[in-house]
């Protein structure tokens, strides 16, 4: 009975891993499967590279291409992926906020 409990305590961690990341590149983002997490892997790489915050709306677009979605409070919205989690059931997503003029204001990643 031991060996089971140490057996499924040893997957449980094991899964529980830090997830790899990955370098960015716009080519593989624009084209990531979304059924992955391509995406999510490369968002650490991502913001290093590239500090959101002061671009042009434009320049986002030209380094991410088109948002998957939009709403009232987050003018780009980018799918990451499922989330991060054990049994993922929801997506994680790269939310960016935009001022009057087209410029990121803030940004976060976040799970539904």
């Amino acid at each position: 009975m031991r060996w089971l409990l140490w057996l499924v305590s040893a997957a449980l961690i094991s899964s529980c891993s830090l997830e790899a990341r990955t370098e960015f590149d716009a080519a593989r983002w624009q084209k990531a499967d979304l059924s992955t997490r391509q995406r999510a892997q490369m968002v650490p790489d991502l913001l290093k590279q590239h500090p959101l915050v002061g671009m042009k709306s434009v320049e986002v677009r030209a380094l991410l291409g088109p948002p998957t979605g939009n709403e009232r409070e987050w003018q780009l919205i980018y799918v990451l992926g499922p989330d991060g989690s054990l049994f993922p059931i929801d997506n994680e997503w790269l939310l960016i906020r935009l001022d009057d003029r087209n410029v990121v204001t803030k940004y976060v990643v976040r799970s539904d």
